[in-house]
């Protein structure tokens, strides 16, 4: 009997060779492919006990018992129904004395291997040799208490008669079954991990536009991953590709460093690095940073590994970052440049006022003045700073800003109609600064003088550029005008010098017209903005 039961159990374990197949071709964890295994380990249960030992009529013995307690452990719930409802349908169909017993042993192999499953977590792969071990024995104590189902008359002598070679094969049997269901698991858990992991490897090299190869010295031989000739600028899906391509892509002033770099990992040993330029289609230059490790034998490096990266964005960010830093440090330079003209400007303005204070009221009106004067030059650089280009100035957004403050300053927002007519007029700070405060001195004049007693009146500012490529700005009132006798270039007024100095700065010239109120009107050159 020992030699037929291990006939049999050596049958069963080569059919459980077909178990590899589900498992490598139905992967995932569905359960449909729960399904199919429990199709499988049904159908080799059948094939067993097709070729049973019979002990007598209506009673026989096979592996059907290690079968199934492997289908619990490996194939859990699904697997073990199915399995079980086939084996039992086809036990129920042989009938005999030993039916009931038959699907006794059927249910407790399953029932032992689900038991064993979930006290290993529903992981057997954690299983070793000697746990599934006591897992044929335990499922295998089981089957010969199921054959006290059997006619009492017989059920003791057959116990007696089977227990010996049943308990001396089964569970070895259980046990390198076992060996070879979870060695195939391992294997195409394995494989599906290195899938993940190549998978992985793809999408972090795409992501890092990065590539990765191999060369080996002694066959002249180089392989490289999907990526890398993406990072290089070629097709991947070149059948055709190889390395005189890569090296085709450099630019011709940097080919020379392939060599070189070569010979210098075969002298040191050790890791290098080296940047190459590419040449992509269409002309457009990559840059891409090569690290290259060397593999030894014997003392001789015999294979290079390398990753490329293509760094052309952090290349090109750090140039811009550079630029920026030189524009920063002009920028700079000019803004000490602007600080120190403004302080001059302001310097200049107050000595010109000093001369014309000789009372406490006269100290205190120069203070307003002088404050005036200093927020029309502020106000440059706030429109300057607020603007997307720091070199120009929009003078009607400016013009209408410094009108508006100075007649809320002066309360006569109500009474004072300001007629505002300004193109798309720019200048640069150096011009926007003396006309700043030339329209300071105009307009403040216009609200102190033109108006007496606060009656109504009207202000007209337009600034326009002329077709001789100069502007006219001009400054007017319908007040009650200035005196006859006054003369702009010999004039006492304070305001009035500095409307002269200040236009002559910029190479304007300045005319008067005294007619229904006072107009300024000054021309000068239109500097062309880069």
């Amino acid at each position: 009997m020992i030699v037929q039961l291990i006939f049999n159990a050596a049958l069963l374990i080569a059919l459980s060779s077909l178990y590899s197949v589900v498992v490598h071709y139905r992967r995932d964890g569905s359960i449909g492919n729960k399904l199919l295994k429990g199709l499988l380990f049904g159908i080799i249960s059948v094939a067993g006990m097709n070729l049973p030992v019979h002990y007598q009529s209506g009673i026989f013995y096979d592996g059907r018992s290690i079968v199934l307690v492997l289908a619990g452990l490996f194939g859990g719930g699904y697997t073990s129904l199915v399995s079980v409802l086939i084996a039992a349908t086809y036990r129920t169909l042989i009938g005999g004395p030993g039916t009931m017993a038959g699907i006794a042993t059927i249910i407790t192999s399953a029932g032992t291997g689900l038991i064993f499953r979930k006290l290993w977590h529903n992981d057997p792969l954690k299983m070793g040799p000697w746990t599934l071990l006591r897992v044929g024995i335990v499922a295998h104590i089981f089957m010969l208490a199921s054959q006290l189902l059997l006619p009492w008359e017989v059920a003791l002598n057959t116990i007696a008669c089977i227990w010996k070679p049943v308990m001396l094969v089964f569970p070895v049997a259980t046990l390198l079954m076992g060996l070879l269901l979870g060695n195939e698991e391992r294997r195409v858990l394995m494989e599906k991990r290195l899938r993940e992991s190549k998978t992985s490897l793809h999408i972090a090299q795409e992501i890092a536009r990065m590539g990765s190869w191999e060369y080996d010295l002694k066959s002249d031989k180089a392989s490289w991953s999907e990526n890398t000739p993406i990072v290089f600028g070629l097709s991947r899906q070149s059948e055709t590709l190889k390395y005189e391509n890569f090296v085709h892509v450099v630019h011709p002033e940097d080919k020379h460093l392939l060599l070189a770099t070569v010979e210098t990992i075969k002298k040191k040993k050790a890791p290098v690095e080296v940047e190459l330029r590419i040449v992509v289609p269409g002309g457009y230059i990559r840059y891409i940073h090569n690290k290259l490790i060397p593999v030894l034998e014997n003392g001789e490096v015999v294979i290079i590994k390398g990753v490329s990266m293509d760094t052309t964005e952090l290349r090109t960010v750090d140039i811009q970052l550079k630029n920026n830093l030189k524009e920063k440090e002009i920028l700079l330079k000019e803004i000490h440049h602007r600080v120190k003209n403004n302080l001059n400007v302001i310097i200049s303005l107050l000595n010109m006022q000093r001369r014309y204070i000789r009372t406490k009221e006269d100290a205190l009106k120069a203070v307003d003045e002088i404050r005036n004067r200093i927020f029309s030059m502020s106000l440059v650089h706030a429109k300057l700073y607020k603007s997307d280009n720091f070199s120009r100035i929009d003078m009607k957004d400016y013009i209408e800003t410094i009108i508006r403050h100075y007649l809320q300053a002066t309360n006569l927002e109500k009474n004072i109609q300001a007629d505002i007519q300004v193109d798309s007029v720019y200048l640069d700070i150096n011009t926007a600064i003396p006309c700043g405060l030339i329209i300071n001195e105009l307009v403040t004049n216009i609200l102190k003088h033109a108006f007496p007693n606060r009656n109504k009146g009207k202000i007209h500012i337009f600034f326009h550029p002329l077709e001789d490529s100069k502007l006219e700005l001009v400054i007017g009132d319908d007040g009650i005008g200035l005196n006859h006798d006054v003369n702009v270039l010999q004039s006492d007024t304070l305001g009035l010098r500095i409307v002269h100095l200040l236009a002559a700065q910029i190479h304007g010239e300045v005319h008067i017209f005294n007619e229904k109120g006072t107009t300024f009107t000054i021309v000068f050159p239109n500097k062309k903005l880069s």
